[in-house]
């Protein structure tokens, strides 16, 4: 039986509570745990799990896992000397500070297979201004968008504003800004204004599509609805509901779509955020971000999905269409409280 490992960043490093990453944490922990539940299921694998000391005694109490399976990971190099080639592995970690990207080359190191996007594709899709830049070449709607340090020389976009870093992670850090005078005074605290990026604040429902892509085929799975508050104009990724009412369902899929068209190195669960706007017809709908990584919409899809989805990665040549739903209409928090309601959305 092949060996899997599963690595969850936050699960993974103890975090200081000061860190601008630690109210991920609970996030981070959800979808971990939801991982080891559905591929424990599928019995394919052998499992094995990265967790700090807390995280780890926790699913060892929920006896989720047993004391074989815990890995008490090298913060410098976790998988040094425990991953070797035989391997397979899927990495969960934010683009903050080219986390993911590292983590990503330090297992390529190791020449175990890997489950997630490549290094190019997460380098990319990870920089927001970059991913900006790459929808505008491929001509995909997409919010006019400057780097923070340009904008405050030349203001050539329209407020209001959403003000985020380039290689932020969910909405840690995002700010709705009125006008100049907010965010001059946000600016000043900011100490490297090339790292931020200004976008045009665009009215209307955000979504997601979530798809799994493999061998260049891009498989839609699920759509949602996002949830975020704005308090005190700073805006805080709650968690969301699925699937899309139907109308809603295809404007977003014809445009993600259109999106990974010809992204290369995409692999496994990706992720389209878009707006989409008042126009029943899309005209004024919106991509704003790639996410390379698995999302929280996993948390919601497990529920939804007729199948596991996990066998997307233990038997991706299998996935040939979209995998059928049970009817249901599921809301799910970040931190893994679901509901489910039967009947769809119409």
């Amino acid at each position: 039986m092949k060996r899997l490992y599963l690595y969850e960043e936050l699960s993974a490093m103890k975090l200081e509570p000061e860190s601008a990453l630690a109210p991920l944490l609970k996030e981070g922990v959800s979808i971990l745990k939801a991982l080891i539940v559905d591929f424990t299921k599928l019995n394919q694998f052998e499992l094995f799990i990265f967790a700090s000391k807390e995280v780890g005694e926790s699913l060892v109490a929920e006896k989720l896992i047993n004391f074989s399976q815990w890995i008490v990971p090298d913060p410098s190099n976790p998988f040094l000397n425990v991953v070797n080639s035989k391997d397979t592995m899927l990495i969960m970690a934010p683009e903050s500070d080219g986390i993911l990207v590292h983590r990503i080359k330090q297992l390529n190191e190791t020449g175990a297979e890997n489950l997630s996007c490549s290094v190019e594709a997460i380098t990319l899709a990870g920089d927001k201004y970059q991913t900006f830049l790459y929808l505008n070449r491929m001509d995909i709607a997409t919010p006019a968008t400057m780097l923070l340090s340009d904008f405050l020389k030349t203001p050539q976009l329209t407020f209001p504003l959403v003000l985020k870093p380039r290689d932020g992670a969910g909405t840690a850090d995002t700010f709705y800004i009125r006008d100049i005078g907010f965010l001059e005074n946000k600016a000043s605290g900011i100490p490297n204004h090339e790292q931020w990026i200004v976008q045009e604040f665009k009215k209307g429902l955000p979504v997601s599509y979530c798809f799994f892509v493999h061998k260049n085929r891009c498989i839609p799975i699920i759509s949602s609805l996002q949830k975020t508050e704005c308090l005190d104009l700073q805006f805080n990724y709650q968690g969301g509901s699925l699937p899309l009412p139907l109308d809603f369902r295809y404007r977003a899929l014809s445009l993600a779509q259109k999106t990974l068209h010809n992204f290369v190195g995409l692999n496994g669960w990706v992720g389209v955020d878009l707006i989409l706007g008042p126009d029943t017809k899309g005209i004024k709908d919106f991509v704003f971000e790639i996410n390379p990584r698995l999302t929280t919409a996993y948390l919601g899809a497990r529920h939804h999905l007729k199948v596991n989805p996990a066998s997307f990665w233990a038997n991706p040549d299998l996935l040939l269409s979209q995998p059928e739903g049970q009817g249901n209409n599921i809301v799910y928090s970040k931190n893994g409280v679901i509901k489910i309601k039967r009947g769809q959305p119409r």
